[in-house]
């Protein structure tokens, strides 16, 4: 089934190349998902965790269409983390197969912290305009659809507790403290494919043979990350910073729009 994914990724890609009008340039860029981003929602199990700093790469391929205009191709392999510390809800999935009469309780509460990566390769297939150009200076704005296949997943908890029935503490499950220290692979609870679209902005200092590039970006998946509704319902969402240079491999003239 991975073959499969990755398969799609490389024809994905392939529309970028076959559809190559002007100059084309290709990268590296490097950078962050921003941090601190918070969640709210009104499913108790994902409301207020926040992502963190986590490493975000890339390839990028620019096809030039016209002279403002650009078809933009990356694969990034980047890291969707959050966190949360204190009172926080107990997925489902991490008691469902006890049989223990857990299963009755609507939501289970403690306080521990967390800890979700989630790791993806991400193929973007943008439009690009450049809104303003000059001798030295582009700045630039893009957007389009993106596919990402999951290649890893995992959570650590870290915690010595009451269990809980209710959120404010109230009604202890046992009389006992119970550890909840554990790392877990998430693999089988988590969507391995995702859709969605993705934007950003940025400038280009323009050199004698490429140009350094800086962009911030930020995507927004359309499929729910859990397949067991117990453990929340959310979709992907990052925001990032990269840096990176573009080399120019090929300079073919074209008209002016």
């Amino acid at each position: 089934m991975k073959n499969i994914y990755f398969l799609s990724i490389i024809s994905f890609l392939s529309i970028g190349i076959a559809n190559a009008q002007a100059k084309i340039s290709l990268g590296l860029k490097g950078g962050l998902n921003i941090p601190n981003l918070r969640m709210n929602s009104s499913n108790p199990v994902i409301d207020g965790f926040k992502t963190y700093a986590s490493g975000y790469y890339g390839i990028v391929l620019e096809n030039g269409l016209s002279e403002r205009w650009s078809l933009l191709n990356e694969v990034n392999y980047s890291t969707v983390g959050i966190t949360k510390n204190g009172n926080q809800v107990i997925p489902r999935s991490a008691y469902k197969n006890l049989k223990i009469g857990l299963n009755s309780f609507k939501n289970l509460y403690a306080d521990f912290y967390s800890k979700v990566n989630v790791n993806y390769v991400e193929v973007p297939l943008m439009l690009k305009y450049y809104v303003y150009q000059d001798e030295n200076w582009n700045f630039f704005i893009n957007g389009g659809p993106f596919m990402s296949v999951m290649t890893k997943s995992s959570v650590k908890t870290d915690g010595y507790d009451y269990v809980y029935t209710d959120a404010k503490h109230t009604n202890k499950l046992f009389d006992i403290k119970l550890i909840l220290t554990q790392e877990q692979d998430l693999m089988d609870r988590l969507e391995p494919v995702d859709f969605g679209f993705k934007g950003g902005f940025g400038a280009t200092l323009k050199g004698d043979i490429g140009e350094l590039f800086i962009a911030a970006s930020a995507n927004l998946g359309l499929l729910n990350m859990q397949t067991d509704p117990g453990d929340g319902a959310n979709k992907t969402r990052a925001a990032t910073i990269s840096i990176g240079y573009l080399f120019h491999i090929s300079q073919k003239k074209t008209d002016n729009d």
